[in-house]
């Protein structure tokens, strides 16, 4: 129970600010531009960080020396989110519904550990607790399906 409890709370931690900045709930709206791209991280969590330069949508906040770490190319230019603490992340459908199902699985791990830690005090049924589970587990599914096809298409 505690590790999915932990798992959960780590996946929420993570999922529901990204989403809201994907959903552009959060931050500012603009448009990054990248100049350049090159492979960072150790052996094994390399990840291309791009370089650019962001304008909000108002012009009122520019920044010359943007970065976001998505596998894209120089001359590219696309609608990002800023957060509060200076991070980039892109906005889109894909990106609203890739979040959404890692928020949603989350919730749904979240749910089966409030249900296994209670499960042995209850003598009553929880077979609800867990169909509700499932639903949120589907919708993740869903979710990432959708957000998935969404990418493709756009590019």
């Amino acid at each position: 129970m505690a590790v999915l409890l932990t798992a959960a709370a780590a996946t929420l931690w993570v999922s529901v600010p990204n989403l809201a900045l994907a959903a552009q709930w959060d931050g500012t709206s603009g448009v990054m531009s990248i100049r350049s791209c090159s492979e960072v991280g150790p052996p094994k969590e390399r990840h291309q960080r791009c370089a650019g330069s962001f304008r909000s949508d108002d012009g009122k906040t520019v920044d010359p020396d943007a970065a976001i770490s998505e596998p894209l190319a120089p001359g590219t230019v696309l609608a990002v989110q800023r957060a509060p603490d200076g991070t980039y992340a892109s906005v889109g459908i894909a990106a609203f519904f890739g979040w959404l199902a890692v928020t949603l699985l989350g919730a749904g791990l979240g749910g089966a550990a409030v249900l296994i830690g209670i499960a042995p005090t209850l003598r009553v049924r929880i077979r609800p607790g867990w169909v509700t589970i499932l639903v949120f587990l589907s919708a993740a599914l869903l979710s990432a399906l959708t957000g998935a096809i969404a990418g493709s298409l756009a590019g």
